[in-house]
C-alpha cells in the first residue's frame, strides 16, 4: 500500500463513522471530534423513528444514565442525544411500536421524561394506536404524590400531540395487560389498621409543584394535549359508591381518573379534540388550592362513561369549554365555584346529578356553597351560551349562572337551602319533554327559616333567601311525547324566596299547572305564566285550585292564575292578603298580575267597593256564575291589589 493510499483510507473511516445506522448500531461509532450530529434510520427498524442526534453541552453521563432510549455513547466515549426538531420528536424515536400489540407504556414515559430533561415542547404519536399497561403500585394507596401505579406522569410543560391521519388512541390497560374492569390492584393503605383498596391508576397523572412558586413560573406552565383519545376500557355500571369494593372493584374507583391533578399547582391545561372515555373515577379532576389552577381550556372534547364525574374541574381556574359533551356517568359536571367559565354548544347528559354555579372558591368561606366575591373586581360568571342538558335526574343551578339553555327530559332545581346565598342567577331555558313524563321543569326552593345556620359559620350567620334570580321557562313537548300522552308537572316555588327574583313561564305545559307556590307561600317572586293568553270564556284547566271557600275571608295569592270554588251557596266576601306569609321583603312586586276564576256555579265570591284598604275595585264585583273571573295587579306603594279587568255572564 502506498502512503497516498493512507490519509484516503483515514477520510474513508471517517465517512463511514458518520453514515446513518440503526439507533443501537450508533454506539458502536467512533465519530471524531469535529462530528457533531450524527443521524439513524429507525430505532430498531429502518424507516421508524428515525432521528438526529447532537453532541453538545447537554450530553453528561446523567443524561445518559437517565433517558438511555434517547441518549447514547459511542465507543470512543462521546454522548450523544436525540435532536428534537423545533423542540418536537416523536414517542417511536424511543422505541414505541404504535401497533396497539405491544406495550408502549415504557416508550411513551421515557418521552415525557426526556422531553423534560432537555427542554422540549412536544411529544408526538406518529401512529392511530399504542396500549399502555399500569404500572405496578407498590406505595399506599392514599399517597398523592407517589409516582407509581401510574401508567404516564407528567411533571413539566409539554404538549402531547395525535399526528396521525385519525386521532391518537392511547389504549390504557391493567397490569401485565389485564382487562382494567376487573384485572384491578389491590394495595395496601397507610395508619395503623392497613386494608387493602382497589388500584386502577388512572391514566395521566400532572406532577406540579407542591409549592406555588407564583403565576408564571410553575413547572407545568401549559400542558397541552392534542387529537388523543384516552381509553380507558372501563365501564360505566351505575354502582356510585366510593370507595370501590375491594372485592368486587365496581363502584366510584378514585384512584381511577383519566387525568389527575392534586393537590399541587399548574398553569394551564388545555385540551383539543381529545376524548376521555372509560373510567371508574372522575374523569378530568383537579383539585386543591382555589388557584392550584389558572386556566382550562377544552375545544371538541368528550368527557364520558364512568362510575364517577366527567368533568371535575375543583379549582377557582377560568375555564373556557367549547363544543364539548361530558355525560354517561354519575355526575356530568362536579364543581365547587368559579371566578369566571364560559361554556358555548356544550351538552351535558345521562347521569344522575351535576350542578353549576360560580362565586370564588378562595378558600372555604363557612362551606363550599356559600358564594362570594370580590366586590372591587366584576362579578363571578358561569355563563352558558346555547348549551343542552340531556336525560339528567337533579340537574342544579346555583349562584352568578346566566346564559341560553336547552333541557331534554330534566327538571331544574334552583335551591337556596343547598347554595345557602343564591343570587344573581338569569337564565332562559327551552325545556323539552322526550321520553319522561310528569316532572317539574322548574323547581325554585327557598330557605325554610330565616334563622337556619349555616354550617361551619359563626353564629348569626344564616342561610339567605334567593335573590336577584331571573328564570324565562318555555314548555316544548316532542311529537313523541304527544304521541305518547306525556306531560309537563308544572312550575313552583316553595320557601323563603327573595322579591327581586322572577319566574316567567311559557310554552305546552297543559295537565301540568301554572307556576305556583302552594296554597300557603312563604313568598311569591314575580311570576308570569304566558301558555296561552286567558279570554273570558277560558277553561281553567291546570291552573291552581285554592282551598275551597266556604265563607267571607281573605285569598292569598299564591300564582299568577287561579281558581276559586265556594263549598256554600251563600255570597262569601273576600279580601286579598297584601303580603306573602313572609312579609314585604318576599312579595309581592310592584305590577305583579293575577287572576281569580270561579270554579263551578255553587255561591258567588264578592270583593266590596272601599270595604277593604288590601284591594281596590271600580266597582263591587261579584263572581256570581261559573268561569266568571277578575284580575289584579299589585301596587307595591299602597300594598293594595287593583282591579285591572273582570268578566262575568250574570
Amino acid at each position: 500500500m502506498s502512503a497516498l493510499a493512507l490519509p484516503a483510507m483515514g477520510l474513508a473511516t471517517r465517512a463511514t463513522q458518520g453514515l446513518p445506522a440503526l439507533f443501537p448500531d450508533l454506539a458502536s461509532r467512533s465519530p471524531s471530534a469535529e462530528v457533531s450530529l450524527l443521524e439513524s434510520t429507525g430505532y430498531a427498524v429502518p424507516g421508524k423513528g428515525a432521528a438526529r442526534y447532537i453532541s453538545d453541552a447537554l450530553c453528561d453521563a446523567a443524561l445518559l444514565a437517565g433517558h438511555q432510549r434517547f441518549v447514547f455513547q459511542a465507543e470512543n466515549g462521546r454522548i450523544f442525544r436525540l435532536l428534537p426538531e423545533a423542540g418536537s420528536f416523536a414517542v417511536e424515536q424511543g422505541g414505541a411500536a404504535g401497533d396497539g400489540a405491544v406495550n408502549d407504556q415504557p416508550a411513551i414515559q421515557a418521552a415525557i421524561d426526556y422531553a423534560h430533561a432537555v427542554g422540549a415542547s412536544e411529544v408526538r404519536f406518529e401512529a392511530h394506536l399504542y396500549r399502555l399497561h399500569c404500572t405496578p403500585r407498590l406505595s399506599p394507596a392514599e399517597d398523592k404524590r407517589a409516582e407509581d401505579g401510574h401508567p404516564l406522569v407528567v411533571r413539566a410543560s409539554i404538549a402531547l400531540r395525535g399526528c396521525a391521519a385519525e386521532r391518537t388512541v392511547l389504549d390504557f390497560r391493567a397490569l401485565d395487560g389485564g382487562n382494567p374492569e376487573s384485572d384491578y390492584q389491590l394495595v395496601a393503605t397507610s395508619g395503623s389498621d392497613p386494608t387493602l383498596a382497589v388500584w386502577r391508576g388512572g391514566g395521566l397523572l400532572l406532577q406540579g409543584d407542591v409549592s406555588d412558586p407564583g403565576a408564571g413560573s410553575r413547572s407545568i406552565g401549559r400542558l397541552e394535549l392534542d387529537r388523543l383519545v384516552l381509553q380507558g376500557n372501563r365501564q360505566h355500571t351505575g354502582a356510585y359508591e366510593w370507595p370501590a369494593d375491594a372485592q368486587t372493584g365496581d363502584g366510584w374507583d378514585i384512584t381511577d381518573k383519566a387525568l389527575w391533578l392534586q393537590d399541587c399547582f399548574a398553569g394551564e391545561i388545555v385540551c383539543r379534540d381529545t376524548d376521555m372515555i372509560g373510567w371508574k373515577g372522575e374523569i378530568f379532576f383537579t383539585a386543591g388550592e382555589a388557584d392550584a389552577v389558572e386556566r382550562i381550556e377544552l375545544k371538541r372534547c368528550r368527557f364520558a362513561t364512568s362510575n364517577g364525574s366527567a368533568l371535575n374541574p375543583g379549582v377557582d381556574a377560568e375555564i373556557l369549554a367549547v363544543d364539548c359533551s361530558f355525560g354517561d356517568c354519575f355526575q356530568a359536571q362536579e364543581d365547587v365555584a368559579k371566578n369566571r367559565a364560559i361554556y358555548r354548544n356544550c351538552t351535558w347528559h345521562d347521569c344522575d346529578a351535576m350542578g353549576l354555579g360560580s362565586g370564588s372558591a378562595n378558600g372555604v368561606y363557612y362551606a363550599q356553597a356559600y358564594p362570594t366575591r370580590d366586590e372591587t373586581i366584576a362579578p363571578p360568571l358561569t355563563l352558558l351560551e346555547n348549551c343542552e342538558f340531556r336525560d339528567i335526574r337533579s340537574l342544579r343551578f346555583a349562584s352568578w349562572v346566566r346564559g341560553s339553555i336547552r333541557t331534554i327530559d330534566c327538571g331544574i332545581s334552583l335551591n337556596g337551602g343547598e347554595a345557602l346565598a343564591l343570587r344573581d342567577t338569569d337564565l332562559a331555558i327551552e325545556s323539552w319533554l322526550d321520553r319522561k313524563t310528569g316532572i317539574h321543569a322548574m323547581e325554585f326552593y327557598g330557605v325554610d327559616s330565616l334563622t337556619e345556620p349555616v354550617p361551619g359559620a359563626p353564629a348569626g350567620i344564616y342561610k339567605l333567601p334567593p335573590s336577584n334570580v331571573r328564570i324565562r321557562i318555555a314548555h316544548h313537548r316532542t311529537r313523541f311525547a304527544q304521541e305518547q300522552g306525556h306531560q309537563w308537572l308544572g312550575c313552583f316555588w316553595t320557601g323563603y324566596i327573595d322579591r327581586s327574583c322572577e319566574l316567567h313561564v311559557a310554552g305546552a305545559s297543559a295537565g301540568g299547572g301554572v307556576p305556583h307556590g302552594g296554597a300557603t307561600p312563604a313568598s311569591m317572586p314575580r311570576v308570569t305564566y304566558a301558555a296561552s293568553e286567558p279570554t273570558s270564556n277560558f277553561w281553567p284547566r291546570g291552573w291552581y285550585k285554592l282551598p275551597p271557600v266556604s265563607g267571607p275571608g281573605e285569598l292569598l295569592p299564591c300564582a299568577p292564575l287561579m281558581t276559586v270554588e265556594m263549598t256554600s251557596g251563600i255570597i262569601a266576601d273576600m279580601t286579598l292578603a297584601r303580603t306573602p306569609l313572609g312579609g314585604a321583603d318576599h312579595g309581592y312586586v310592584d305590577g305583579q298580575r293575577i287572576r281569580f276564576v270561579k270554579d263551578g256555579a255553587t255561591g258567588a265570591i264578592r270583593f266590596v267597593k272601599g270595604a277593604s284598604n288590601s284591594f281596590g275595585v271600580r266597582e263591587t264585583r261579584v263572581l256570581d256564575n261559573a268561569y266568571d273571573w277578575i284580575e289584579f295587579s299589585y301596587n307595591r306603594d299602597w300594598q293594595r291589589w287593583e282591579e285591572e279587568a273582570f268578566f262575568s255572564d250574570a
